[in-house]
């Protein structure tokens, strides 16, 4: 949220009405961002992952407001505010974040019909808008049971009128806003439903990169194609997808669908979900996805590769998952539960993960619970625990557990990533352990973010499933600069020490952008 004193917006009243209307328009700022919850005119957005960064700026004062706060609800960002006599306030989009911008009230003269045509003209559009909006509020309310009316609806409407008279449209404008919200939530209960509307953000990278690995050549690389899909199908019911195209070694595009979740949200205790998803494991996973541009690095740490990039970890899962707050509980501690067909184990030649036929009827299944004390903003620290029976072709049955733990610090100024997991393998009365953790720091100077991260892992050679992978270890460290809002670029050089086999020196750059 940014508060800042005057803007010009250059379009025409009605383009603003409609917008400003449309609250599924400004709602997502933030990819999966959502409507959650309504009181009256007061509306929750829900951003996932959202926390308040600074305590100290959770109260503030302004020119034109007061008493301005920021309060996390589950996983919810709330801010309220009120206004000073004479002020007014307006919503806007940004990319990824909503702005409300404050203004005082501008000295208005009545328009007369010897000179400012188009003011008066504005004023008239307005009040019938207005008076629309109050026919439908009547309308609406006479549905409802006795005393089910919003009060602070008709209050806001009822300065909003007043702000008309006078001339100055960002308050009309605001709350219009809130009654076109209010109109849309109302028209759904009483069972008046459209179609649902997609909203689409792609992110994408180019990459340069050389590695001292023998037979390996400096390339230019297309990155991932990353199509980030949602829509709210009603109040409770939504959906989520992410669709991923890319070039492989062969030069040829594949297409694969990543994420597709129907969730239904009922409260902050439960978040239900059925689909294809990204496994709970640990914090990166689920913290940054496949868009480049999320994250500080130009890849991921190894023990969280993605599948198809050789990673160890099942980071895809197809099943049913439920998450969400635990009632009671000190530290904003959440927890997550989920059961899927796990990782495919065969032979090396199928796809990694199952999301058509499971190759046993054994289930895979997470626990996970982590913690956001509000007492120290911006920290996060949690573990989880997975386990599953793989079934590798012509081989004994494995017993796979995989624990995680994580201890995160992340601020507007400082990240600190810190996870550490162990899997176990057992079978045939043998157990091999492979550890594995990364260290991520960085700190932000204006548009300039320097980066370090020491990763490890470590995989037995005679490991019935990872035997290839061995002991990986070594720094990376780098920059990122951000070119604008929306693009980024970064230089990153890695060291790696492997097992029985010459050291990788590896340099890459990379834009990583979103539109």
């Amino acid at each position: 949220m940014r508060f800042e004193n005057e803007i010009e917006v250059a379009q025409p009243p009605k383009e603003l009405f409609a917008f400003l209307t449309d609250v599924e328009r400004v709602a997502p700022c933030l990819p999966g961002a959502s409507i959650d919850g309504r009181d009256g005119d007061d509306y929750t957005v829900r951003i996932p992952w959202a926390v308040a960064a600074d305590t100290a700026r959770l109260n503030a004062e302004g020119r034109f407001y007061k008493s301005a706060r920021v309060e996390e609800r589950g996983d919810a960002v709330l801010v309220t505010f009120g206004l000073r006599e004479g002020a007014s306030a307006r919503l806007a989009k940004g990319f990824n974040r909503l702005e409300v911008t404050f203004t005082g009230a501008a000295a208005t003269r009545p328009a007369t019909a010897s000179g400012d045509g188009a003011e008066a003209e504005t004023i008239r559009e307005m009040r019938e808008q207005i008076a629309s909006l109050e026919a439908r509020v009547r309308e609406l309310e006479a549905r409802q049971p006795a005393g089910a009316a919003h009060a602070p609806a008709a209050d806001a409407e009822a300065a909003a009128a007043a702000d008309a008279d006078a001339g100055t449209q960002p308050a009309a404008e605001a709350a219009r806003a809130a009654r076109g919200a209010a109109a849309q939530h109302d028209d759904h209960d009483a069972g008046q439903t459209g179609a649902p509307r997609l909203q689409i953000q792609g992110f994408a990278d180019v990459n340069l990169s050389a590695s001292s690995q023998k037979g390996s050549h400096t390339s230019f690389a297309l990155g991932q194609l990353d199509l980030f899909l949602t829509s709210r199908l009603s109040e409770k019911f939504d959906v989520l997808s992410e669709l991923i195209v890319e070039a492989n070694r062969s030069n040829q595009f594949t297409f694969e669908i990543h994420r597709l979740l129907l969730q239904y949200t009922p409260n902050d205790y439960l978040r239900l979900g059925v689909g294809r998803s990204h496994t709970a494991i640990g914090y990166y996973n689920t913290a940054y996805h496949h868009g480049s541009w999320f994250q500080t690095t130009a890849n991921r740490p190894f023990i969280f590769a993605f599948e198809s990039k050789g990673g160890i970890l099942p980071l895809h899962n197809v099943g049913v998952q439920a998450a969400g707050r635990v009632p009671g509980a000190p530290w904003g501690l959440r927890y997550v539960a989920e059961v899927g067909n796990g990782r495919a184990s065969r032979s090396p030649l199928d796809a990694p993960v199952q999301t058509a036929l499971d190759e046993n009827n054994h289930k895979a299944f997470n626990l996970g619970l982590f913690a956001r004390p509000k007492t120290v903003p911006g920290l996060q620290t949690g573990f989880s625990v997975y386990r599953d029976r793989l079934a590798p072709a012509n081989a004994p049955a494995v017993g796979q557990t995989i624990g995680a733990g994580y201890v995160v610090y992340q601020n507007a100024r400082y990240e600190s990533l810190n996870e550490f997991v162990l899997m176990r393998l057992a079978s045939n009365g043998r157990v091999y352990n492979t550890p594995a953790f990364y260290t991520q720091l960085s700190r932000q100077f204006g548009s300039y973010r320097p980066f370090f991260r020491y990763q490890y892992i470590n995989v037995p050679a005679d490991n019935p499933i990872h035997s290839d992978v061995g002991r990986r270890n070594g720094p990376a460290f780098g920059v990122r600069y951000d070119l604008t809002d929306f693009a980024a670029f970064k230089a990153q050089y890695e060291h790696t020490s492997r097992r029985r086999l010459s050291a990788l020196d590896e340099l890459f750059l990379q834009f990583a952008f979103t539109f």
